[in-house]
């Protein structure tokens, strides 16, 4: 707890100096415009679950009880041999006897007020016990794997775009037997299967692509690795990794979620395998975009008056290029929260991670509809949230851009 209070006043510092930054006048505005869209997916989302069809055998035991198809959530939830009493008070207490906007506006003055509903209504288990459960498991996993990505994308595409204006060469020789010794390595350690599968899709492509390309090796290696890290599925790598390392090696313990009071061996122990995978997904696509715009930014005229002022390649790197060449790698992280939330279902789901994710595929079989809008509704705050801090960072970044929000 005493961590999680740390952290939040952490973030509401920044936010307060980037804010303070950008100016009251133009915050405000992202923060107006970040609300309506909070309020139009929101909506859309109770509208859309509302045309949830229901199948025949559905539509038949809704006839035999005499109810109306706007019940079928509550059946779905209570089940079939629930009596008609008890699914009626469901019906009123949800509101589904009302049009969708009434529905709508009775679920946001609940919002509101605090009540958040319930989780699952047949047991009477309230959201937001759900939530202090499962809330804090998917954030710290989207926090570690967005830190996991950025520390491999920066340096990487740091190095790639550097490497990348070097002189073509080919290959050194001693990479190829540095390769097969690291494939032995991998053999005995892990196994033969498992090592002829990464040489084949990993290590074979990149010594091929780097001797007959015959371009900068580090910038062609970092290309490739990025390459196939991108063409490799969510779901596959989630596997891959969970048998390397909690199968084969038992270096990872597929025992649930720790919080932080359990320790901190434990916690980071629970979660550094998940948050990896999710990382890993993530780190081609920012490193792909940085190495990009840095080798855009490496052909400008500053660039070229610092090399003549005797400045080191170090020093224009760092305080020259990178700073402007973080525009677009914070916009696609802003944007990048959809993704984690699609990669988060699935990552809990291959190592019982029990987070939001995994609660929002069973709260829609359920047809939990009420919690499945609060459950969009947090992860829209927290995605214009992310997004409104990136248009703010922009002025923090890039002069330019705050030159024009002040005029």
């Amino acid at each position: 707890m005493i961590v999680l209070v740390a952290v939040l006043v952490a973030v509401l510092a920044l936010a307060a100096w980037i804010v303070r930054v950008a100016g009251w006048r133009f915050a405000l505005q992202r923060l107006g415009g970040s609300l309506l869209i909070v309020v139009l997916v929101t909506f859309a989302t109770t509208v859309l679950l509302r045309q949830v069809g229901v199948d025949q055998s559905q539509k038949d035991t809704l006839v035999e009880l005499g109810l109306p198809p706007s019940s079928q959530p509550c059946v779905a939830s209570l089940g079939t041999g629930a009596d008609v009493a008890t699914v009626e008070k469901c019906v009123e207490d949800r509101g589904l006897d009302k049009n969708v906007f009434a529905q709508y506006a009775g679920w946001v003055s609940d919002l509101l007020h605090g009540d958040l509903g319930y989780a699952f209504y047949k047991n009477k288990e309230p959201l937001t016990t759900t939530l202090q459960q499962r809330l804090p498991r998917t954030a710290w996993l989207f926090l570690y794997s967005q830190i996991t990505a950025l520390v491999l994308a920066v340096p990487l595409g740091i190095w790639a775009a550097y490497q990348a204006g070097r002189k073509p060469r080919r290959v050194p020789r001693w990479i190829f037997p540095l390769v097969l010794l690291a494939m032995l390595g991998v053999a005995f350690s892990v196994g033969w299967g498992f090592a002829a599968v990464m040489f084949g899709a990993i290590l074979l492509p990149i010594v091929v692509y780097n001797t007959y390309r015959g371009g900068p090796p580090g910038d062609t290696t970092v290309n490739t690795t990025a390459f196939v890290l991108l063409s490799i599925p969510v779901f596959v790598l989630g596997e891959s990794l969970r048998y390397l390392f909690a199968i084969k090696r038992d270096w990872y313990q597929l025992t649930g979620y720790k919080p932080w009071s359990a320790g901190v061996t434990a916690h980071i122990g629970s979660i550094w395998l998940p948050a990896l995978v999710l990382g890993l997904a993530a780190t081609p696509v920012y490193l792909r975009l940085l190495r990009a715009d840095m080798m855009q930014n490496l052909q400008q005229d500053y660039v070229a008056v610092a090399k003549a002022k005797g400045m080191s390649n170090t020093h224009i790197l760092i305080r020259h290029v990178l700073r402007p060449s973080t525009v677009t790698l914070l916009t696609v992280a802003g944007l990048n929260i959809a993704q984690l939330v699609n990669g988060a279902i699935v990552v809990e789901f291959i190592y019982d991670f029990d987070g939001m994710g995994s609660y929002l595929i069973e709260a829609v079989a359920r047809r939990e509809f009420f919690a499945v809008q609060t459950i969009v509704a947090l992860v829209a705050i927290l995605f214009v949230a992310a997004n409104t801090i990136v248009d703010l960072l922009y002025t923090v970044v890039d002069p330019r851009v705050r030159a024009t929000v002040s005029s």
